[in-house]
C-alpha cells in the first residue's frame, strides 16, 4: 500500500501545477485584482515565461524522489502538468484554442527547461522552502506593471491582381458582397479567427459606418476617414460600437489595451486595361513589454486574414464579368 501511495505522489504534482496554473488564471479574471495589478497581460514575462514555471516545478517538488532518478520525468512532468493546465483552461471557457494557440510555445519551453534545474535545486533545498514558489507570480506581476510598456506601430501589406477594370474592383470595396461561397477557411479560422461575410453602409445614430459582418455574429463597425474615388478609402475601426464575441481571443486581445487597430485600407492601381493591383493594409499598434513575441503573432494572423480575404474578393469580382 505504501508503494502504491508513493507511485501515485509523484503524479498528484501534475495534477496540482495544472489546477495552480487554472486558479492563478481564474484569480485575474477577479474584478479586485484586475483593478490593483492588471495581472492578466498575455504578453507580460510574468504570465508568458514566469507562470509555465511555476507549474513545472510543483510536480518536481511533489515527484522530488522519483524525478531525481530520471531525467526523462524531470522534463515530462512539468510538461504534463503544463498540457492539462491547457485542458482545464479551454473545459473552463477561461481560455479558447487561438489563446492556447498563442502561448502553447513559451509555456512548453519554460516547463521542460525549468524542470531539470529545479532537480538540481531540490537536492539542496528542502520542499518547504520549495512550495513558496506559488507566491511569484504574485509578487512579479505588481513589479512589472510599475515598468512601462514599449509601443510600436506595424503595418502588414497583402496585394493581389484582379482581372477587372479599377471601377469594378472599387464598385465592390465599400460594401463588400458575400463571400461565404469564395473565402477559404484556414487553421485559423478553425480555431476562432472569424471569417468575413460582407459589409454594408449604414446610417447609426445620424453617422454613417462601414459594417463588416463576420461569422459568429461579429459585426465591426468603421468609419471612413479618407476617400479618393477609384483610388484609395482608408477605415478606422469603432470597437465601441462594434459587437465582438464574449470569447477570451476577442476580449482580451481585440478588446484590450495591448493592441489596437489604427487604420485599414484599400488601395488600386491599373496595371492593364481589365486588370487591376489592389492592395490591403492594415496598421495596428502594440503596447506591451514583448512587442516582438505579440507581433509576431499579429503579423501571422493579419497576413492569413488579409491573403484569404484579398483572394476571396477576386474570385468573387471576376465570377460577376
Amino acid at each position: 500500500m505504501l508503494t502504491l501511495n508513493m507511485k501515485f505522489m509523484q503524479y498528484l504534482g501534475i495534477l496540482v501545477g495544472a489546477v495552480y496554473g487554472l486558479a492563478f488564471r481564474f484569480l485575474c479574471d477577479m474584478e479586485a485584482f484586475r483593478g490593483l495589478y492588471d495581472f492578466y497581460n498575455i504578453y507580460s514575462v510574468t504570465f508568458l515565461w514566469i507562470l509555465p514555471m511555476v507549474i513545472g516545478i510543483i510536480p518536481i517538488v511533489f515527484a522530488r524522489a522519483e524525478v531525481l532518478k530520471s531525467k526523462t520525468k524531470q522534463v515530462l512532468f512539468p510538461v504534463l502538468s503544463v498540457l492539462l493546465f491547457f485542458t482545464f483552461a479551454l473545459a473552463s471557457g477561461i481560455e479558447d484554442f487561438l489563446c492556447i494557440l498563442i502561448i502553447i510555445f513559451p509555456f512548453l519551453i519554460s516547463a521542460a527547461v525549468i524542470g531539470p534545474l529545479a532537480a538540481i535545486l531540490i537536492k539542496n533545498i528542502s520542499s518547504k522552502k520549495l512550495y513558496s514558489i506559488i507566491f511569484i507570480p504574485l509578487l512579479l506581476s505588481p513589479l512589472e506593471a510599475i515598468l512601462p510598456n514599449q509601443q510600436e506601430s506595424f503595418q502588414v501589406k497583402t496585394e493581389i491582381v484582379i482581372n477587372a477594370s479599377q471601377e469594378q474592383v472599387w464598385a465592390n470595396l465599400l460594401e463588400v458582397p458575400e463571400l461565404s461561397d469564395e473565402y477559404q477557411a484556414g487553421l485559423l479560422n478553425y480555431i476562432g479567427v472569424p471569417k468575413p461575410l460582407y459589409s454594408k453602409l449604414q446610417i447609426v445614430d445620424g453617422q454613417e459606418y462601414r459594417v463588416g459582418y463576420f461569422s459568429e455574429g461579429i459585426e465591426l463597425y468603421e468609419t471612413i476617414t479618407k476617400l479618393e474615388a477609384v483610388k484609395f478609402v482608408n477605415f478606422k475601426i469603432q470597437l465601441e460600437k462594434s459587437k465582438l464575441r464574449d470569447l477570451p481571443t476577442d476580449q482580451q486581445l481585440l478588446n484590450s489595451d495591448y493592441f489596437k487597430f489604427d487604420n485599414i485600407s484599400y488601395s488600386l492601381k491599373r496595371i492593364a486595361k481589365n486588370r487591376t493591383l489592389l492592395t490591403l493594409s492594415t496598421q495596428y499598434s502594440i503596447e506591451s513589454k514583448m512587442n516582438f513575441y505579440a507581433n509576431f503573432w499579429a503579423k501571422t494572423i493579419i497576413k492569413d486574414f488579409e491573403s484569404k480575404l484579398l483572394n476571396a474578393l477576386k474570385k468573387t469580382i471576376e465570377n460577376q464579368l
